[in-house]
């Protein structure tokens, strides 16, 4: 029998010659047997071994089968493990309570050895066959994400390349007496170049942050240049939905935060909020102090929102409410993602809060210090010599 497919099967059980007698009964049909006395270490190196399968008495001081079983039920590392009760009590009740507490099966002393392997191995099969079916559905899900990825990457990327080409070529073969002709040609490929350029730099960052996470240093930030700028910009993509704007920012707040990383925030959290904001509705940006160096940013639009259950899940990277390359709303479900990451390296974070309509986003900066940069520091030393 290959070595490496042998089951693992902990035995719990406060009477010593039934652990000596299931334990030699298990590796005679070719399992490996661990044993335990002691209910309260049971629970421990069924977290330890992280057995396949875990026989457990009922009848036993400190915790009894059935503590033990919530113990490991509760626990991530254990709940999937199957449980089998073991005891000398036959009642109605006592089953009934075995199963709703999750056991898998429940078997009654004295037993059949041969009825004791074959329920073992009945559920190891079931458990087999569930892993099994787990695997291919995964596989199936894994395999339609990447589709609808690759889909949407390459609709993402497309649309803007086509329009640029489209007004590039205009441009070329047109000649146009109204300069104003011209200029709307020249508005389209630009606007849509700084959109390709927005695409490509976030699957950079993505990439970027898996090889090597990302810890932001603080710096002064310039509110023009840093947010009120960038998100200008931002807002002119979606001119033609005359959304308004109301941007409101305390008076002498200083921010200390990674200029770039910050702006990049920023102008996720008000794309996600232009995107999903009705036509002709109102978008509000309030950007509050808090403490010196730090910041909250407070985004809210009359949008569709977001579930109350899926309020963690928009954070996901890839994540879209519509999906495919039919789904209503652009975009590949990195805003959040990225703001959420660059917050987070901040020592900040950002947080969906409830609303009763549309939807309401919230980054939170701490205050800190600005750092002082490592080269103008060993210049300035040098400088006073």
């Amino acid at each position: 029998m290959d070595r490496e497919n042998i089951k693992t099967i902990l035995v719990i059980d406060d009477d010593y010659s039934m652990l000596l007698g299931i334990k030699a009964l298990m590796e005679r049909n070719g399992y490996k047997a661990i044993t335990c006395e002691d209910s309260r270490i049971g629970v421990k190196l069924a977290e330890q071994s992280h057995p396949d399968l875990i026989i457990c008495d009922i009848m036993m001081p400190h915790l009894d089968g059935f503590k033990i079983r919530e113990a490991t039920s509760t626990n991530p590392l254990t709940r999937n493990i199957p449980f089998l009760f073991l005891t000398a009590r036959n009642t109605q009740t006592d089953k009934l309570r075995g199963f709703s507490n999750g056991a898998d099966d429940y078997i009654t002393k004295p037993f059949d050895p041969l009825e004791l392997v074959a329920r073992i191995n009945a559920i190891l099969r079931r458990q087999e066959t569930m892993r099994q079916t787990a695997a291919v559905e995964m596989t199936h899900q894994i395999e339609r994400i990447q589709s609808e990825m690759s889909q949407n990457v390459s609709h993402e990327l497309r649309t803007p390349m086509t329009q640029i080409l489209l007004s590039l070529d205009m441009i070329l073969r047109n000649k146009y007496n109204d300069p104003n002709d011209l200029k709307w040609f020249v508005e389209i490929a630009l606007s849509q170049s700084y959109r390709l350029k927005a695409l490509i730099d976030d699957l950079i960052f993505l990439n970027s942050h898996d090889a090597h996470p990302l810890h932001c240093f603080r710096q002064k930030v310039d509110i023009k240049l840093d947010f009120t700028l960038p998100i200008s910009l931002r807002q002119t993509l979606y001119i033609e939905k005359e959304i308004q704007l109301k941007v409101n920012i305390a008076e002498g707040i200083n921010i200390h935060a990674s200029r770039a990383e910050f702006s990049h925030a920023c102008i996720h959290l008000i794309d996600n909020a232009l995107k999903f904001a009705p036509p002709q509705s109102t978008v509000l940006v309030d950007l509050d102090e808090n403490g010196e160096g730090g910041c909250v940013l407070t985004i809210t639009d009359q949008g569709i929102g977001i579930p109350v259950e899926l309020r963690e899940k928009v954070f996901d990277r890839y994540f879209q409410i519509s999906q495919g390359i039919t789904r209503e709303y652009g975009g590949l479900g990195i805003g959040l993602t990225i703001a959420q990451i660059i917050a987070r390296s901040l020592s900040g974070d950002v947080k969906i809060l409830p609303i009763d309509n549309g939807c309401r986003v919230q980054m939170i900066l701490p205050p800190a210090p600005h750092d002082m940069p490592k080269a103008f520091t060993f210049l300035s030393a040098h400088a006073n010599r």
